[in-house]
C-alpha cells in the first residue's frame, strides 16, 4: 500500500480534483489506519462547499463514515467502550479529537477543545495524512474516540451517526429529554428523522415533524412522526395547527434542525409554560434572530445550544440504532450510494443542495 486515492476540495465554485495521496509505510503506536468503505454527505458539507462558512482549503471534505482497521497501533488495543480491537474490524469514530487535558476537554466539552483536531475539516497540503471522508484511508490520530460497530449493523445504518445521529442524541440528553406528551420538529432532512426515531424510543408519546416539502414528512412518517405540518410562510397558522393537534396545551420539547434561523421564534412560541426548545441547526455566519425576551422569561422557556458532541453519544447513538433497527428504517437515510470519484461526488452534494436525497453515500473503491 503507498498510495489512498482522494477528492480534494479547493474551495467555493472551483471543481473536485480527483488525486492520490500517498501513504506513509508506518503508522505510530497511538494511530490506526483505516480502509473507509462508506462516507456519507452531511448538511454541513454541503455548506462548505456553497461558500456559507469560512474553511481551510484544500481539503478533503466528509466527517460521516465508516471503515475498516488496516493497521493498528500497538498501544490501540480496545476501543472507546472497552471492546477489543482487531486489525478487520469494523468501526467509525468520534468526528473531534480533544487533548483530554484542557479547560474544556475537562469540563465535557470535548467538541470544543483548545486544540481541537476535526475530521474532515483539516488543511490537507497533499501531506501523507489524509483525515476526511472522500479518501480510500483515513489516519486517525492519537486519543480518537473509536467505536467497534456491532455484526447486525449495516454501513448505511452507521455512517451519518458519526455526526447527525451523535449531535441529536447529545441534544436530547441535554435537555434531559424523557416521556413526554408532544415533541416537536422543526426539520425533516437527516438530522430531523433521527430526532423523530430517538425521541419517539426516549418516550415522546406524540411527535409533529415540521417541513417545506411534502416527501420529506411523508418519510418522517416511517420514523415516528404522528403528524406532518407542512410549512407555508404563515407561522400563525402553523402554531394553531401545533394548538389544535396538542389541544392547546403546545410542545413540551421542540428541536430545531433546519439550518435556519427564521423558525426559531414560531418554535419558541410552539412551546408550552416551561417547555424546551432544543437549538442544533441554525449555526452559520449571520443566523441572527430577534425574540421577545419577556415571552421567554414569563413562559420560563429554556433554550439550549449544541455543537458537535461529546463522544459517548456516538456510542449511545450505536445502541439506539441497534435496538430500534427493526422499527425506524435508518437504513433508508443514504442514497443514493455510488462509487468514489470526482464526478460521483460532485453529483452527490448538488443532490443534497437541491434535496433530492437525505445522506448520499460515496464507497471506496
Amino acid at each position: 500500500m503507498s498510495n489512498s486515492k482522494a477528492i480534494i476540495f479547493h474551495g467555493k465554485n472551483k471543481p473536485f480534483e480527483e488525486t492520490e495521496i500517498s501513504l506513509d509505510s508506518d503508522i505510530s503506536d497511538d494511530e490506526v489506519l483505516v480502509k473507509i468503505t462508506l462516507s456519507t454527505v452531511c448538511g454541513s458539507d454541503v455548506h462548505t462547499w456553497l461558500g456559507h462558512r469560512p474553511f481551510p482549503t484544500p481539503c478533503i471534505l466528509g466527517h460521516e463514515m465508516v471503515g475498516k482497521i488496516s493497521k493498528l497501533g500497538k498501544n490501540i488495543e480496545n476501543d472507546f467502550s472497552g471492546k477489543k480491537l482487531n486489525i478487520g474490524d469494523r468501526i467509525t469514530w468520534s468526528m473531534t479529537v480533544g487533548c483530554n487535558d484542557c479547560f474544556f476537554c475537562k469540563n465535557n466539552l470535548p467538541q470544543k477543545c483548545t486544540y481541537l483536531f476535526k475530521y474532515g475539516h483539516e488543511k490537507n497540503d497533499r501531506n501523507p495524512s489524509p483525515s476526511g471522508g472522500l479518501s480510500e484511508y483515513v489516519r486517525l490520530k492519537a486519543k480518537s474516540a473509536i467505536f467497534k460497530i456491532p455484526d447486525e449493523l449495516t454501513d448505511e445504518e452507521v455512517s451519518p451517526l458519526m455526526c447527525a445521529g451523535a449531535c441529536v442524541l447529545n441534544g436530547l440528553y441535554l435537555a434531559d429529554f424523557s416521556s413526554c406528551d408532544f415533541f416537536v420538529v422543526q426539520g425533516c432532512g437527516a438530522l430531523g428523522m433521527y430526532a423523530c426515531a430517538f425521541g419517539k424510543a426516549l418516550g415522546a408519546k406524540n411527535i409533529i415533524a415540521i417541513d417545506k416539502l411534502q416527501p420529506r414528512l411523508d418519510f418522517a412518517k416511517k420514523f415516528g412522526a404522528d403528524y406532518t405540518i407542512l410549512a407555508k410562510d404563515d407561522d400563525s397558522k402553523l402554531i394553531q395547527e401545533i394548538e389544535k393537534i396538542t389541544d392547546g396545551k403546545k410542545a413540551d420539547y421542540v428541536i430545531e434542525v433546519t439550518g435556519d434561523p427564521k423558525v426559531i421564534n414560531t418554535g419558541l412560541k410552539s412551546l408550552r409554560v416551561g417547555g424546551k426548545y432544543i437549538l442544533l441547526g441554525a449555526i452559520y455566519p449571520n443566523s441572527n434572530f430577534t425574540i421577545d425576551s419577556s415571552e421567554l422569561i414569563r413562559n420560563t422557556i429554556q433554550m439550549i445550544g449544541l455543537h458537535n458532541y461529546s463522544p459517548e453519544y456516538l456510542g449511545k447513538s450505536l445502541e439506539l440504532v441497534l435496538k430500534n433497527k427493526n422499527k425506524f428504517p435508518f437504513h433508508e437515510l443514504v442514497n443514493p450510494v455510488t462509487k468514489l470519484s470526482a464526478a460521483n461526488v460532485d453529483a452527490a452534494f448538488k443532490s443534497l443542495d437541491m434535496k433530492n436525497s437525505v445522506r448520499p453515500g460515496i464507497k471506496s473503491n
